[in-house]
């Protein structure tokens, strides 16, 4: 009979981790950035490996950021100061307060239930509405990133059909089109050419990379899905854009795009920075390295990383 696996060893994708500790995946990638909670392995691909020791961290840390604490005050923590806290909140916690009726949960059931109906107007009016109350970062991360991953989610387990996703890409893209088109940049603000390689056809992480560059101050630049490196090449030129956004999703396999990006990087040459992101950006790791591109794992990592590059091009 084989051994079990040890408690330590390195075996589950970041995919069971946010399942099993019910934790969003954007959020576990930020508590490894910023606190460090924990360190998983990485592969010869970049990619994330926890053991169930690390299941168990997370589990305690969320228990315990949902009971009021900061997770920059428990992150460092050992297991057993979490477990400690979390049995003195439990044993004085106040009855819950009742959920706001206009929270980010309650949008996105009622989103679900348009996409699930395939009622177009209704979604749209679900993401107007959200505008009152939300901010447009939380309106993107919470709502409209959520409805994206989830219908994806459900297309693959064979609940939805995919009508169901060409939905909501429509509705979301026409949403976010009005956004953008009252939040012009100022004159002086810095150029970033946002899109995805010839190959790619998924628009949807560079469409929300390009209202998250806005937010921070730069114009953006969406020149759109599956595009040739020569096509990404002359926007850039013809914009003078300071650095270059690309989505990328998929498994990371395909030969063809790898040289894509290599092309990019040729013909802008070596100045205007590179940022990849979407879910196949680690997989690219090698490739993306090689022609010195940046990986944003998330929209705040992104935003991040083009604070530190306007500074430093002032």
């Amino acid at each position: 009979m084989p051994a079990s696996p040890s408690q330590s060893e390195p075996r589950h994708p970041i995919g069971v981790v946010s399942s099993r500790a019910g934790i969003a995946q954007d959020v576990l990638r930020a508590w490894e950035r910023r606190y460090q909670a924990v360190v998983p392995h990485r592969t010869d691909t970049g990619r994330r490996l926890y053991s169930d020791a690390d299941i168990r961290r997370f589990r305690l840390l969320k228990q315990l950021v949902d009971a009021g604490r900061r997770i920059s005050d428990v992150a460092g923590l050992p297991v057993e100061e979490l477990e400690a806290l979390l049995a003195g909140d439990r044993d004085s916690a106040a009855p819950p307060l009742p959920r706001p009726a206009a929270g980010a949960r309650d949008l996105v059931e009622a989103g679900f239930a348009a996409i699930r109906q395939l009622d177009g107007v209704r979604l749209r009016r679900v993401l107007d509405d959200a505008t009152l109350s939300m901010s447009p970062a939380v309106l993107r991360d919470d709502l409209i990133c959520t409805l994206l991953r989830e219908t994806g989610r459900q297309w693959r387990d064979g609940k939805l059909r995919v009508a169901h996703e060409h939905l909501l890409t429509a509705v979301v893209r026409s949403f976010l089109g009005a956004q953008r088109s009252t939040s012009l940049a100022g004159p002086r603000a810095p150029a970033i050419v946002l899109g995805t390689p010839a190959g790619q056809r998924h628009e949807m992480g560079a469409l929300l990379a390009a209202t998250a560059a806005e937010e921070v101050g730069w114009k953006a630049i969406y020149v759109g899905a599956d595009l040739p490196a020569a096509e990404i090449a002359a926007a850039m030129l013809a914009s003078n854009s300071l650095a270059l956004g690309l989505s990328l999703v998929g498994t990371g396999a395909d030969a063809a795009i790898h040289e894509e990006l290599r092309t990019v990087r040729s013909l802008i040459g070596p100045e205007p920075a590179i940022f990849a992101g979407g879910d196949a950006a680690a997989t690219y790791g090698p490739t993306l390295r090689a022609i010195d591109a940046r990986i944003a794992e998330t929209l705040g990592e992104f935003q991040e990383l083009l604070d530190t590059l306007r500074t430093s091009h002032r």
